[in-house]
């Protein structure tokens, strides 16, 4: 190992210290009390604050942590989440089962298993028995839907989850506008609201986080419709781009000009990640310098949420510095990607029971994948890796 990264293991064996204390043996499986979106605990499914990517980590820490353990739990969170009953959605990436699905098929290609887990089946098949909609994005809508299709195809090669990704991808197509502010459309198509529905620009919620599934599927398929289609999106995005802090950031939504924020969900850093998506599958450099742009802003922007999560904090900026160093070879995103990482470090604490990786709630402390632990030590290995190793929702 290089020993530049040691004081990386010793923050990835913290978070796993911290996800193995906090284990609850429940039935066949294990959960973990998570904190929700409103600061409150709960026991949930979902990757966006629940138990769904605890796994994540879990499965690729086990060549850091060597114990045998790290993978009872990391099945035992599939376990627990494909038999949650309680209230929840069955499709979304981050909201719904998918998100444990993927995954049950990340542990399954992670551990060289034959068989294609047969959660991760069962999934797709919810997906492709509902109708597409009605919500459009990345977090827990189609553009999500259709992203897991395609992971999952690239592991089964059946044309129906391919041509499943395509249904999802032409349902988003035939709900985008077309008019003087590009391509776009609203997170829920089929609202009720009064006002025209707002057409939002990040990853998360927004028209970036369609592109990349897009462009995804023009890179599986090979199809000139789904590039064509990613095309469009790109190129509204790169006209709402803003120039902030050195570098570009982007306004939540088309027809704003505020620049609220600058994170994974909503801003540079995630955009930035969508970018490097359009310039490996589309190939215009044009994409690659807006991506290296809105890194620069990520970069200056720094700790402006005041925490480490991957949805709002440093590890979701620092994603996308690491990835700016693999997609360039530049040491200095490296360098950058460094700092997020020791700066995230940072707001470990010590408990009398061990210590605890906060959420972006001061004295909230939680082990799910987007506002806690288990996300911010992907990032660590993902850094050790040089980049090497994938962002498994992404």
């Amino acid at each position: 190992m290089d020993p530049d990264n040691e004081y990386l293991r010793q923050a990835v064996l913290s978070i796993h210290g911290f996800i193995k204390r906090t284990a609850e043996p429940v039935g066949k499986g294990y959960c973990w009390e998570t904190i929700d979106y409103e600061n409150k605990p709960h026991r949930n499914p979902g990757l966006f604050n629940g138990v769904g990517g605890i796994s994540f980590f879990l499965v690729d820490a086990y060549p850091h942590t060597r114990d045998p353990e790290a993978l009872t739990l990391a099945q035992g969170a599939i376990d627990w989440c494909e038999a949650f009953s309680g209230k929840h959605h069955r499709r979304g990436l981050h909201f719904g089962k998918t998100g444990p699905a993927l995954a049950a098929l990340h542990k399954s290609l992670a551990l060289g298993e034959a068989a294609t887990p047969a959660f991760s089946l069962a999934n797709a098949e919810v997906i492709l028995a509902e109708p597409p909609g009605p919500i459009t994005d990345l977090i827990g809508g189609e553009a999500s839907n259709g992203l897991y299709l395609l992971k999952l195809w690239a592991r089964t090669q059946d044309e129906i989850h391919l041509r499943g990704a395509e249904r999802c991808a032409a349902w988003l197509d035939l709900n985008m506008t077309r008019d003087k502010d590009g391509t776009h459309c609203p997170m829920c198509p089929g609202g009720s609201d009064k006002s025209p529905p707002l057409s939002f620009l990040g990853v998360a919620h927004g028209i970036s986080g369609i592109a990349h599934f897009v462009a995804c599927l023009a890179e599986a398929s090979g199809s000139d419709r789904w590039a064509s289609l990613a095309r469009e999106l790109f190129d509204t995005l790169a006209r709402n781009a803003r120039p902030a802090q050195g570098g570009l950031n982007w306004p939540a939504a088309i027809g704003r000009e505020k620049l609220e924020r600058c994170q994974w969900s909503h801003g540079s850093a995630g955009i930035g990640l969508t970018f490097l998506t359009a310039h490996r599958v589309l190939g215009d450099s044009r994409y690659l310098d807006l991506a290296i742009q809105a890194a620069e802003a990520t970069y200056h922007y720094g700790d402006y949420r005041n925490n480490a999560t991957v949805c709002t904090g440093l590890a979701g900026g620092g994603g996308l510095l690491l990835e700016a160093y693999a997609a360039t070879g530049d040491p200095l995103w490296k360098e950058r990607a460094h700092e997020f990482a020791r700066r995230c470090i940072a707001y470990r604490e010590s408990t009398p029971l061990g210590d605890a990786w906060p959420t972006d709630g001061k004295g909230l402390y939680s082990t799910d994948f987007d506002y806690g632990a288990s996300g911010v030590g992907h990032f660590f290995l993902r850094l050790m890796a040089d980049g090497r190793l994938p962002m498994p929702v992404m």
